[in-house]
């Protein structure tokens, strides 16, 4: 007798054990990977985005004269979305030379009697020195997270990288 109700105790401690498992792996454990693959794609994307960047920058390093030019981004833009999952566009949602996004150029000027730069939008005016020409490049990255929660993150999730570089 007493062997049977040891046993029956056993049995039913697995039972319920079984039962745990099951609801802490479909409440804790399943949420908890998904997060982790919405994670590892966010990151991805936003690794891709500093890539194009520094690709821009590079382009307006070695080419100062046409650093604004959109034909010129928009043919930059086209080679790294061919090798890229998230598509990277510019501000305007185009990455073709549709665009209607321009780079915002910044003059620094220095007018004498002054030392100070003063930053502007239009070149340097006549009788004062030009010390830097920064462009400021933006782009956008809409990423489709491979598990949408229905009360989490956004999706698609919108990334977004700005940067300014020094031409001159």
């Amino acid at each position: 007798m007493q062997l049977s109700a040891i046993r029956k105790r056993f049995s039913d401690r697995r039972a319920s054990m079984s039962v745990e498992l099951a609801l802490t792996s479909i409440f804790v454990l399943l949420p908890m990977l998904a997060g982790g693959a919405d994670f590892v794609d966010l990151m991805c994307a936003r690794s891709q985005l500093n890539a194009t960047l520094r690709s821009l920058y590079a382009y307006a390093w070695n080419n100062p004269a046409t650093a604004a030019n959109t034909a010129q981004l928009a043919a930059i833009l086209a080679i790294v979305n061919q090798h890229s999952l998230p598509q990277v566009t510019f501000p305007d949602g185009k990455a073709d030379a549709s665009t209607t996004y321009v780079p915002a150029l910044s003059y620094g000027c220095v007018v004498p009697p002054s030392t100070t730069v003063s930053f502007q939008a239009m070149p340097c005016p006549t009788g004062s020195q030009q010390q830097q020409l920064m462009v400021t490049y933006s782009i956008i990255s809409s990423v489709a997270l491979p598990v949408p929660f229905p009360f989490g993150l956004a999706n698609p999730f919108l990334l977004t990288a700005t940067g300014q570089v020094e031409i001159q």
